[in-house]
């Protein structure tokens, strides 16, 4: 009988049946995946954030860049012109400060050469009276010259003061003029008003 069995169900050893611990846990991983939701798509709307973010941070670097070229092309630039200023006498320099600040649209008043109490020029813009100390000068400008600025302030009954050179400033006059709110326009700033004066589309 058994040839028989075996011809007809073959030698096969009936599979045991499973842990109902196995049974369950298989189950319950089955349940879950069903469960979980399907893999999130992504949002076009983040996505259009996140380049144009990029973007921005790229134009930015670029803008950042071709400002310091510039800045750099100015300062040599006006450099060259300086150069050229300091060949001046005291009263030609102050003959080209007159010119220049009235390109850029202030009215300027003269003061005597002698006995000018500490102002040399006097602006006028915006309801405005600055009086400026004008030096012409290769080294560095010291604290008197801002003292005469303040002088001449206060004789002509000007709001402000400031002192415009072809050099630069001493560390004591820097200070005085941060205390006593003078404006110090050293040979880099001097330069760029030259500029803009003499090729208006660097503003």
């Amino acid at each position: 009988m058994n040839w028989l069995t075996n011809l007809l169900f073959g030698n096969k050893t009936p599979a045991k049946p499973q842990a109902p611990q196995t049974q369950q846990l298989r189950d319950s991983l089955h349940t879950i995946k069903q469960q979980a939701p399907p893999p999130a798509k992504p949002d076009p709307h983040a996505r259009y954030l996140r380049d144009t973010l990029q973007f921005a941070k790229q134009q930015h670097k670029q803008l950042q860049d071709k400002h310091h070229e510039r800045e750099r092309w100015q300062q040599h630039y006006g450099s060259l012109h300086i150069d050229e200023l300091k060949k001046l006498s005291g009263v030609e320099f102050e003959i080209y400060l007159a010119e220049l600040f009235t390109h850029h649209g202030y009215t300027v008043e003269t003061t005597p050469v002698t006995g000018d109490y500490g102002a040399d020029l006097i602006l006028h813009k915006d309801q405005q009276r600055i009086a400026i100390q004008a030096k012409c000068y290769t080294g560095s400008v010291g604290v008197s010259a801002v003292q005469e600025a303040l002088s001449g302030m206060a004789y002509y009954r000007c709001h402000s003061a400031w002192v415009v050179t072809t050099g630069n400033y001493t560390t004591n006059a820097i200070e005085l003029a941060r205390q006593s709110k003078v404006r110090l326009l050293s040979r880099n700033e001097l330069g760029q008003l030259i500029l803009q004066m003499q090729n208006p589309t660097a503003n």
